[in-house]
């Protein structure tokens, strides 16, 4: 899961000026040169996100297959599974945007879990899935 590819052609070339990493899906792309280069915070944060990505692809694929058994829906739903976190993501960012203007990002539940265990090596080993889901209502 924790997979980082450095000095990414993803990061180097697609991200905004400022940003230095991203997560997709279950890799980590940056800016960074090498695991020296690239600090600890910033790795914990992105492989939070991927542990999240995980969470969401697996939650989805099970409610989808509870589906296509139950309910008889096609089996092309699963494709939905893989950007379901992406979907989340943007549409808690829609909500937030309502209420918190430029704050929006900073409020997005994936963020905060990922800000409140940054500094912590071991957060990932230590807390339960689904922690993003704690965020959701609380306000930075």
């Amino acid at each position: 899961m924790k997979k980082i590819r450095y000095n990414s052609w993803i990061a180097n070339h697609l991200l905004f000026k400022g940003y230095s990493t991203i997560t997709i899906a279950a890799w980590v792309c940056t800016r960074y040169k090498g695991k020296e280069e690239m600090p600890q915070r910033v790795r914990n944060h992105e492989c939070t996100h991927a542990r999240q990505w995980c969470e969401c692809i697996l939650a989805s694929g099970v409610i989808i297959w509870i589906l296509v058994l139950l309910a008889g829906i096609s089996a092309w739903w699963f494709a939905l599974s893989f950007g379901m976190f992406y979907i989340l993501y943007a549409l808690e960012w829609l909500v937030k945007l309502c209420f918190y203007g430029t704050e929006a990002y900073r409020n997005i539940s994936f963020e905060r879990e990922a800000n409140a265990g940054e500094d912590n090596e071991t957060y990932l080993e230590n807390s339960g899935y689904f922690e993003w889901i704690k965020f959701i209502r609380k306000a930075k």
